[in-house]
């Protein structure tokens, strides 16, 4: 009964307190269609039912009064949201909770059946409730008086043994006084639980697309793809595609031809590695490289377009915030744009009303590590504007003046040793980054480890102690667990603290810019994509800034500056992946226009500029 300490604690802040679960069907790149819905009032102790299906039923409580208590709880208030309702500002959500207690150990999955088990509680099997929701799913809207019966005898279970999860929760919060202070528990939880409400908002908000590149791309695809398979056999000569299936062994003959098959990295099975961070590694290295990289992203393009289409041309997938260890979000690669290679997201567009902006953090993970180790070197590189090149001159790389501008490969090269001294990066695994020699490798990374020796002084002191204590933790009290039973890369470890605290900096950005009345489309890592009407939009951008400004300071007390690229109609990048759209969208137009021999195609792949790239109308 020790969970009643929480309970009567809660009590003194709300009228009620709320187990909910909303049933409902969901079309990708939908929003739901609501089937019904159970709460329970663990103050009363009261159950209210709604069949919701092709009716317009009131929430039954004052949501400003109410705490709501879900398992993954975007869910219902995904639903709230259908219904005409705000974002409800009081959420705790027994899956982020579980995930709290448990993060990092193997201790089952987090599905409610799952976290329940943990507790003893019975519950319904995995395939009943599997069986029950193709009930919801397959007869919408058209159920039988037998099957709405069984809907809500389904709906009232899953209340009642989420009622069960959240006590036996709140009992081990009671239990454990040394580990929790009370009232930072439950604003800590509330905090996270209302981040999870703010992800159903983003995701009812959507992506907007630009419907003439989704469908050119669609529709020309397969024969874009046959013409650069083709292509891409006679450059390289070796039948790296045979009837449209890639084939391993020919791309480790071409590697042999080549001479790099001995040095090329190799997966647990013994094959050439393929992916991406491969191949991009290797493409300065070989020509052909290069070529196998570009036309391999062209001809698995359609399967990695990035996008979930609802019929208004919003791209809507499920955020899975706190679905890495570190608490970040871990979105889907096929469905959307930020998932799936960076290229794509050119597919992203607005109208002539509104733009969209993208705000990110300047050198986030450097400001994170200055503001928490308050090593004084680290300080002054992160206030300088710019640590890199402020290292590269400190250690007399770079002269003094010098610029991003005027020493890019200087900038580049201590920027990535920078990023990858934090996370322990040795210098034989910075060698393959940098491409430089061994020795040049083991000298930059001796050179940092000096300069910034505060940090990484702290930095083994957070390792440490997480280990004896049996766990890492932010100051939102997100954690990640360690046990004596399970080897942890000491990478993962020193990189934690850093990507942790950022993903707990963009949490309070999003309650925050939600709060201001903002249409956020898509947390990404360390930035936000926002739509925004066009019409007086300045003011708009500067409230964005100091928002996003101040969240860092609010998580660690430091305030991280923000740049802001604003997109009127389409989205472009950076130099290296718009080239990459360019050759697939010059691809697409040729087809279009009636192109089907590979050396027309070719000359999209030479010298093909931005300004040589087809206006893209929305």
């Amino acid at each position: 009964m020790n969970y009643l300490i929480v309970l009567n604690f809660l009590k003194k802040f709300f009228d009620h307190i709320l187990v909910l679960d909303f049933e409902f069907k969901q079309d990708p790149g939908c929003n739901p269609k609501l089937v019904c819905l159970t709460i329970k009032d663990l103050i009363t102790g009261k159950i209210h039912g709604s069949w919701l299906v092709g009716r317009e039923t009131r929430f039954p409580f004052p949501l400003d009064k109410s705490l709501l208590v879900g398992h993954y709880i975007s869910a219902e208030v995904g639903c709230l949201l259908e219904m005409g309702y705000g974002c409800p500002k009081y959420c705790i959500d027994t899956y982020v909770e579980e995930l709290k207690f448990y993060n990092g150990l193997r201790n089952g999955g987090y599905g409610l059946i799952d976290c329940c088990k943990r507790y003893n509680i019975k519950t319904i099997s995995h395939e009943i409730k599997d069986a029950k929701r193709h009930v919801i799913m397959d007869n919408y809207p058209n159920y039988t008086s037998e099957q709405i019966e069984e809907i809500k005898k389904y709906n009232l279970s899953d209340v009642e043994i989420n009622e069960k999860l959240f006590l036996a929760q709140l009992n081990k919060v009671a239990c454990s006084p040394k580990e929790f202070h009370l009232k930072e528990w439950v604003s800590q939880a509330i905090f996270h639980g209302r981040s999870m409400g703010i992800c159903a908002k983003i995701q009812r908000n959507g992506i907007p697309i630009n419907i003439k590149l989704h469908n050119d791309l669609v529709e020309n695809y397969d024969a874009v793809r046959e013409l650069e398979m083709k292509w891409l056999n006679e450059k390289c000569g070796v039948e790296l595609y045979v009837n449209g299936i890639e084939k391993q062994k020919k791309f480790e003959e071409l590697l042999r031809k080549e001479g790099i098959y001995d040095t090329w990295p190799k997966t647990k099975t013994g094959k050439a590695s393929t992916d991406d961070r491969t191949l991009y590694r290797w493409q300065n290295v070989n020509e052909k490289i290069l070529f196998y990289r570009n036309s391999k992203f062209i001809i698995d393009a359609k399967k990695l377009k990035g996008v979930c289409l609802g019929p208004d041309n919003r791209s809507r997938c499920d955020l899975s915030m706190f679905g890495q260890i570190t608490g970040r979000t871990n979105v889907s690669t096929k469905l959307n744009p930020f998932g799936a290679p960076r290229r794509m997201r050119n597919l992203i567009g607005t109208d002539k009303k509104n733009i969209l902006v993208y705000v990110d953090w300047k050198s986030q993970e450097a400001h994170i590590q200055a503001a928490l180790s308050d090593d004084p070197k680290m300080v002054e590189a992160v206030r300088s504007g710019d640590p890199y090149i402020w290292t590269a001159i400190k250690l007399e790389a770079a002269p003094p003046g010098a610029s991003k501008k005027s020493h890019p490969k200087i900038r580049e090269i201590y920027k990535q040793t920078f990023l990858a001294t934090a996370y322990r990066q040795t210098p034989i695994g910075l060698n393959a980054k940098l491409e430089n020699s061994m020795s040049e490798a083991y000298f930059i990374h001796g050179q940092l480890e000096d300069l910034y020796s505060e940090y990484f002084k702290w930095n083994n002191g957070v390792m440490h102690e997480g280990t004896l204590r049996g766990y890492l933790k932010t100051k939102f009290g997100w954690k990640f667990h360690l046990t004596a039973n399970d080897i942890v890369n000491p990478r993962t470890l020193a990189n934690w603290p850093l990507q942790s605290h950022g993903s707990e900096i963009l949490r309070r950005a999003l309650i925050d810019l939600d709060e201001a009345g903002f249409e956020i489309s898509m947390p990404v890592h360390d930035a936000v994509l926002i739509h925004l009407p066009k019409k007086n939009c300045a003011a708009r951008i500067r409230e964005i800034k100091q928002i996003m400004t101040n969240a860092a300071n609010q998580v660690i007390n430091w305030k991280i500056p923000v740049d802001i690229k604003i997109i009127k109609d389409q989205f472009h990048q950076d130099k290296e992946h718009q080239k990459l759209w360019d050759e697939l969208y010059g691809k697409v137009l040729k087809v279009k226009r009636g192109v089907r021999n590979t050396d027309g195609l070719s000359v999209f792949r030479t010298g093909l500029s931005v300004n040589q790239t087809p206006v893209y109308s929305s």
